[in-house]
């Protein structure tokens, strides 16, 4: 779409009033000509080889003003040739072709003639160029700027005639700060100090206040969740669950602790390859495995790997460069100078990863076992209290270890003399076969379904069209739980089992969700069931003959976990368990210190009271280790292959996972800086690279996204493109010497947004007359404060705030609230059915919703999809979101309970309690007229409810949260609805 930069030629054009605008100087190769080039010309002419045109190429100086056949002569706009097409009657002859639907404009032509009138000056374009620190320049109004970030805004309202806005009142000014940097609105206490604090410094104390709240962090971090694509399922239709939230954790300790943005950048893209990378760092590499993941049957894993790849290869252009690649999968790009063999050698860093595009459903590997803080502490603990406890247990004891002595040498000659057989069943290890899908995808047809190995199996057969055979699997250790790939159908488990005599031997089993045994060829165990698995759910007992005996086992999955458990019991030999048996033959000194360890506990378990104490003691920490094991997450991040093992990365054409070409390395694009010399490039280099002073767009991207947080719309208003189609600065020399002040700092986050804002272009009123407002409605010359509509988002977390309802507990996993039933239903086809948590869960801030991807919470509006990297905000208008305050659970039930605030905490009477309210919810005093307006509405209300209790009863009735029923039902009501209409005034939807 190439329509956006129309905007910076209209405001060239809608300047002229002004002196000292654009085209009253000389005309800026940057500004004036580029734009009109990259926008009007480029496709035909510009980067991309394929897609160019008569071997003429505008994006390069050397082309554009060859010596032979020029298009451009310098100084002749009448003998150009570039000028002569434009401007051409002869349709034939005309630029752009009629049939492109691009034209230019008389001022355009003019622009692009005055141009090569004055000698065509070229120059690259300049987010490619590293940025300059500029001197802040002189102002005529020397007392009003707070720091030299204002003298660029004053010096360019200077240049334009126009003047700042006063600053803004004391209490705007608080809450406008306060929702910036936590999200949340000022309490009365934060604001009554505020204003009673008359010292210079009162506003400085009370942003290193906001700074330092652990609030900041969960504001922060909304918009990295957008940028990461972070959400709660893989995406898709089967839209599976997974296990994310502890990078979103990592995310918000990272912003609070105020990690600078170049270590910040590291640990995101190659935290796992710094050198003894610790958990969380590895956990931060998860940014890139935010992304969709295709688990859906049929789909080619390689193809989806490929996917993958694009996406970390795109998200990290968008985030660190602020460039859109992502045309340059397929051929080179068209308006930047980004050949695809350079787009490959980026992919290239992403490459190497041990993803493979199999499996999926929200556990795709690389993945971590996370343990948050306080769990790993206690794991430590319980291992120093389990290392105590064995060390007692194994501590001598002369009486008891006499008599176990003498126990054994009874025992073992007892067993000489009796001949009885000491051989144990052998068991090989499994082989696993499957999931093989159900029947025409109808879950209940699969218990019954023979799919051929409960006729005989043979373990070089193939299934599904040879995609599926049988594997060994080593890692499915008896006496343990195991989760099995969760496709609805059947998998199958084989081993073998050798007996020395015929005998009975007794098995447990578990499983999820059903489960079917045989025994050589005979059905010996049915169990239809829908459960999840545990030990012993089943016990078995087979009756093996001498010699070879197979089992089979059929585990039916019918949706959702999959998981099996197997234990063969032990075998009693002469009166005592087979393992004690063989120990006890064996000659003290030749026992290995197992046998040593077995009979130890066999006998200390019958004849040692404080032993077996012990063992209790054990057992509880045990459980209490496994317990805590069992609930550990699992995160995917990110990993790299071993040398041996490293992929081979090739241009793949028109972007196709199976079509490969040229053989590339990794590397970045030619324009920007080189990589450093030395060893192989990988992901850290990458990543150091990006954060390296002569990185010329890092820094530039970054303090532009975060300027957009504060004042609704970026210095280059395009975030996500700073390329030859993005919007020119409004303030190229503001946004270079934030770029350099920010590295400077040693790229401190805390410190950049302290600087914006204390400085007196934040600190403006962003009240101003109509005429300022119709002359420059988006405030790009930053005349006036930021105003804008609050996301949607935030305002949840402010009703809830305001209500005292918000839970303020930080991290752990996803919580649900509430949300109209049959949503996630309908997207699902039945399959997923939403069902709201309760208690605290659905007063977490909204940072911890619940994100699925194919349909997001229903409370927000015009947020990112989640699907792919967001980075431009974008504020609803629709009407929608009206009837949400005011109509959705959540907006009712905490105008409710700030209702139950104003009886309580307001006063006596209806006036002050109203006041007190709309003190609380806007941070001003209401006026006379406004306070007479809404107490007069109370008394309606309140006569309406009188009069039909039962509705105030409904309406006290919505959400969960049970009220105070000492407070009057009636004039409670009546205040909900004040309240209701406070939380959706205009000036309480907005920042002010």
């Amino acid at each position: 779409m190439r329509y956006h930069r129309l905007e910076p030629l209209i405001l060239v054009l809608g300047t002229l009033g002004f002196p000292g605008t654009a085209l009253s100087q000389s005309v800026s190769f940057q500004r004036d000509v580029l734009p009109i080039l990259s926008d009007r010309c480029f496709m035909c002419h510009g980067p991309d080889e394929k897609a160019r045109l008569s071997k003429l190429r505008l994006d390069r100086e050397e082309s554009a003003l060859r010596t032979v056949n020029p298009v451009i002569v310098r100084g002749r706009s009448g003998d150009s040739e570039l000028i002569a097409r434009i401007t051409a009657r002869d349709a034939r002859r005309l630029m752009p072709p009629a049939d492109s639907h691009l034209t230019l404009t008389a001022a355009e032509v003019r622009t692009l003639e005055r141009w090569i009138d004055a000698g065509a000056p070229w120059d690259r374009h300049w987010a490619f160029e590293a940025p300059a620190r500029p001197v802040p320049p002189a102002v005529a109004a020397g007392a009003w700027p707070r720091n030299d970030l204002d003298r660029f805004v004053r010096a360019r309202l200077e240049r334009d005639g126009r003047r700042p806005s006063p600053p803004a009142d004391k209490a705007s000014l608080l809450r406008r700060v306060t929702l910036d940097l936590t999200g949340l609105p000022p309490t009365l206490g934060e604001l009554d100090a505020f204003l009673g604090d008359s010292t210079e410094d009162a506003y400085e104390r009370a942003v290193d206040r906001l700074l330092d709240s652990p609030r900041y962090g969960e504001r922060m971090a909304w918009e990295w969740l957008d940028a990461a694509r972070y959400a709660d399922t893989d995406g898709f239709q089967a839209d599976p669950t997974r296990t994310m939230w502890p990078w979103r954790e990592w995310l918000i300790r990272a912003l609070n602790h105020n990690l600078p943005f170049d270590q910040f950048t590291v640990e995101m893209l190659a935290g796992d390859l710094l050198p003894n990378a610790t958990q969380e760092q590895i956990v931060a590499s998860g940014f890139n495995r935010n992304h969709m993941y295709n688990g859906e049957g049929g789909r080619i894993p390689e193809e989806t790997r490929v996917e993958n790849v694009f996406d970390r290869t795109e998200t990290t252009a968008t985030v660190w460069l602020g460039l859109t690649v992502t045309c340059a999968r397929c051929h080179d790009h068209k308006y930047d100078p980004i050949t695809q063999k350079e787009y490959y050698g980026l992919y290239a860093f992403f490459n190497q990863t041990s993803e493979s595009g199999a499996g999926g459903q929200g556990k795709a590997r690389p993945r971590l076992r996370y343990h948050p803080q306080a769990q790993r502490k206690r794991l430590i603990r319980i291992k120093r209290e389990v290392d105590q406890v064995t060390r007692r247990m194994r501590a001598p004891d002369d009486r008891t270890d006499r008599a176990q002595r003498e126990w054994e040498q009874e025992t073992a000659a007892r067993l000489r003399s009796s001949g009885a057989d000491l051989s144990l069943v052998t068991l090989e290890p499994w082989h696993q076969l499957g999931p093989l899908g159900a029947p025409g995808g109808v879950a209940g047809k699969t218990f019954a379904t023979d799919y051929g190995p409960e006729r005989g199996v043979n373990l070089a057969r193939t299934f599904e069209d040879g995609r599926i055979a049988w594997k060994p699997a080593p890692k499915l250790e008896d006496g343990e739980t195991h989760a099995l790939p969760q496709r609805v159908g059947a998998t199958y488990l084989y081993r073998v089992l050798t007996a020395t005599s015929a005998r009975s031997v007794d098995i447990s089993l578990g499983s999820d969700d059903g489960i079917r045994v045989w025994l050589n060829g005979k059905q010996v165990l049915s169990k239809n069931a829908n459960r999840g698995v545990a030990p012993d759910q089943e016990r078995v007992q087979l009756q093996l003959v001498k010699g070879r005996n197979e089992l089979l086992l059929k585990i039916v999955n019918t949706g959702g976990a999959a998981g099996v458990y197997f234990r063969k019991a032990d075998e009693s030999v002469g009166g005592v368990p087979g393992p004690i048996a063989r120990a006890l033959l064996e000659a003290p000194e030749n026992r290995n210190p197992g046998q040593t360890e077995l009979l130890l506990a066999y006998h200390r378990e019958r004849h040692s009271p404080p032993w077996r104490a012990a063992k209790r003691q054990l057992a509880k920490l045990e459980a209490e280790r496994s317990k805590l094991e069992k609930g550990v997450a699992q995160v995917m991040v990110m990993d790299s292959l071993p040398e041996k093992r490293r992929r081979t990365t090739q241009v793949l054409q028109r972007g196709s996972y199976d079509q490969k070409r040229e053989v590339v390395t990794e590397s970045t694009p030619g324009f920007l800086p080189p990589l450093p010399p030395g060893k192989r490039p990988d992901r850290l280099t990458l990543a150091r690279w990006l954060v390296d002073d002569a990185n010329p767009l890092t820094a530039r991207v970054t303090v532009n996204r975060y300027w957009q947080m504060f004042f609704g719309r970026g210095l280059v208003e395009t975030i996500e493109d700073f390329g030859q189609q993005g919007s020119p600065p409004s303030h190229p020399e503001l946004l270079d010497w934030l770029a350099t002040t920010f590295v400077r700092s040693g790229w401190d986050v805390k410190a950049l947004h302290k600087l914006i804002v204390m400085s007196a272009t934040y600190r403006q009123s962003s009240r101003a007359p109509r005429a300022a407002y119709m002359a420059d409605p988006n405030n790009v010359l930053l005349a006036r404060g930021p105003r804008f509509r609050l996301p949607s988002w935030m305002l949840r977390d402010q009703a809830l705030a305001l209500g005292k309802l918000l839970v303020e507990r930080i991290g752990g996993p996803s919580v649900k609230p509430y949300q109209p039933a049959g949503v996630w239903a309908e997207a699902t086809f039945g399959k997923i059915r939403y069902r709201a948590d309760t208690g605290d869960a659905v007063h977490r801030r909204s940072l911890y919703v619940f994100w699925r991807r194919i349909v997001g919470p229903t409370m927000f509006f015009d947020t990112g999809k989640r699907q792919a990297c967001v980075v431009r905000q974008v504020r609803t208008n629709s009407p929608l979101h009206a009837l949400t305050t005011l109509n959705e659970t959540a907006f009712v039930e905490a105008a409710r309970f700030l209702a139950m605030r104003t009886m309580r905490e307001g006063g006596n009477d209806a006036r002050t309690r109203i006041a007190w309210t709309f003190r609380l919810a806007t941070s001003r005093q209401p006026s006379d007229a406004e306070l007479d307006l809404l107490v007069s509405r109370w008394r309606s209300t309140r006569d309406r409810y009188k009069a039909n209790p039962q509705d105030a009863a409904r309406l006290l009735a919505v959400g969960d949260a049970s009220r105070d029923t000492t407070l009057d039902a009636v004039e409670h009501a009546a205040y909900t609805v004040i309240c209701s209409i406070l939380l959706n005034l205009d000036e309480v939807l907005s920042k002010p």
